[in-house]
């Protein structure tokens, strides 16, 4: 089974303090939970990438159990993405669905990474925008940067999210390849924290040479604090991942939200500038 949207409400429904900060492009609410004590300084999200949706299984899972310095939670990022992967183009308002199956080249929506749009959300920040090794200027399943930065609501509402919150420490889950990305240009003073997230996820840190326009690469160059994106899952897994191998993704990220967490606590205690 693919993870999709109803599944998200279903993981959630009962849970103290959900809140809607935004709405995807077909309207959709955009779902987010504080849990934890104290003020949120870090945030961690999921599936921005409509494939990897099982990622939001994971973080919702995550919340259910979680104890410990305050996380605001954002499961999916994508929702209207999330559906394609799932139910196709049957999901999306009729005035896209020809336009969808048109730059999907069919109607088999498995490998779909982008909005509702076909604007890769995770390109689509005002970090050296349109510079990415893989970035195109056309609208595609992946890797199309839109028409300018912030043209999606799906990241106006991150960014804003963020500036209002002040995060100091941020986690992106992806899939695959068990890996943690950190770096974005000249930003390296953060590097002590992101290697105690990749120690506690277990897996090797890289930097994110070629990176651009990404969620991370936006919280870093504006100075925020430490950002590292998380890949979840072996390489022998196949896109989509199904939601039934989330136990798979689980205890990395579990361990790495904890150890952002305090990273994030430490670095608003000691008022570390990362600005560049």
């Amino acid at each position: 089974m693919i993870y999709g949207y109803d599944d998200l409400l279903s993981d959630l429904s009962g849970i103290d303090g959900v809140f809607t900060f935004g709405q995807s492009l077909y309207g959709r609410k955009l779902l987010s939970v504080t849990v934890g004590h104290g003020a949120p300084k870090t945030l961690v999200h999921g599936a921005i990438h409509a494939r990897e949706s099982v990622t939001a299984k994971v973080v919702a899972e995550i919340i259910k159990k979680y104890k410990g310095p305050a996380v605001c939670f954002v499961p999916m990022a994508n929702p209207d993405g999330a559906e394609l992967v799932k139910n196709g183009v049957k999901s999306a308002p009729e005035k896209y669905r020809e336009f969808l199956i048109r730059v999907n080249k069919g109607d088999d929506f498995g490998l779909w990474k982008a909005n509702g749009r076909a604007v890769d959300l995770n390109v689509n920040f005002d970090a050296g925008f349109g510079t990415g090794k893989k970035n195109v200027t056309y609208p595609a399943s992946e890797s199309y940067i839109g028409p300018y930065p912030f043209s999606e609501p799906e990241t106006v509402a991150l960014k804003s999210l963020t500036e209002s919150l002040g995060f100091t420490a941020s986690v992106s889950l992806h899939t695959k390849g068990e890996i943690v990305y950190y770096g974005f240009k000249r930003c390296k003073s953060y590097k002590k924290y992101a290697k105690i997230i990749s120690k506690a996820a277990g897996f090797p840190l890289a930097n994110s040479a070629g990176s651009a326009g990404g969620y991370k690469d936006w919280f870093i160059l504006k100075g925020f604090g430490v950002g590292v994106t998380l890949e979840l899952g072996d390489d022998c897994l196949t896109h989509p991942i199904d939601a039934d191998n989330w136990k798979m993704l689980y205890e990395s990220a579990e361990r790495a939200v904890y150890a952002a967490a305090s990273a994030g606590e430490e670095i608003w205690t000691k008022n570390l500038c990362f600005a560049q």
